[in-house]
């Protein structure tokens, strides 16, 4: 259960992550990125990973890698049943802890970026489980003849969005509010 709910909130703000920096063209392109989740637990750590869509509608802001005229929007989607974990019951505890039944998507919202060259700070809202809350973290943009390599990483703490950090094994083990999630994509340049 506990790893579930930490590497939802590590995938959402992978996902943040990515529509910072500006992934794709436009809403008729959804390119995907790689997010992995990781956390602790009074017994070991965990890992999770899923995969999320990006739509960017370019031009409007600063300049950055493969984005000449810079990016207007970024929306980066997650869906919670997407997640992959090391084990059924691991993705069971996810789900659930993530009330997945109910909150289907997590979704990260650009609202500006700050920065040039390769590193901007990216700035939006993050939707968890119902919750909206403001984000920001470091978002590296590196253009290459296959488009733009988007890569970040940020810590979140899962209380932030009302989850309760899973306690299991009458109490055993219990998994910490803080996650960490890295994420990695190559998207279309938005020229």
């Amino acid at each position: 259960m506990t790893v579930h709910v930490t590497r939802l909130l590590p995938v959402v703000g992978l996902s943040v992550a990515l529509a910072a920096a500006g992934s794709s063209r436009t809403a008729a392109q959804q390119p995907t990125v790689d997010f992995t989740v990781s956390g602790t637990s009074t017994i070991r750590g965990w890992t999770c990973s899923a995969r999320g869509t990006v739509v960017v509608t370019p031009g409007g802001g600063k300049p950055v890698p493969g984005f000449a005229g810079g990016v207007q929007a970024a929306t980066v989607t997650v869906p919670v049943r997407g997640f992959m974990c090391p084990n059924e019951e691991m993705q069971g505890h996810l789900l659930e802890a993530m009330k997945a039944d109910k909150f289907s998507e997590i979704v990260f919202r650009l609202e500006r970026y700050e920065g040039a060259g390769p590193a901007v700070e990216a700035t939006g809202q993050m939707t968890i489980t119902g919750v909206t809350q403001p984000v920001s973290f470091p978002v590296t943009l590196r253009e290459s003849p296959q488009g733009v390599q988007v890569e970040g990483n940020t810590r979140l703490d899962m209380t932030t969005y009302g989850i309760v950090p899973p306690t299991v094994m009458l109490g055993a083990l219990k998994v910490a509010p803080q996650i960490r999630i890295v994420f990695k994509g190559l998207v279309p340049a938005g020229r």
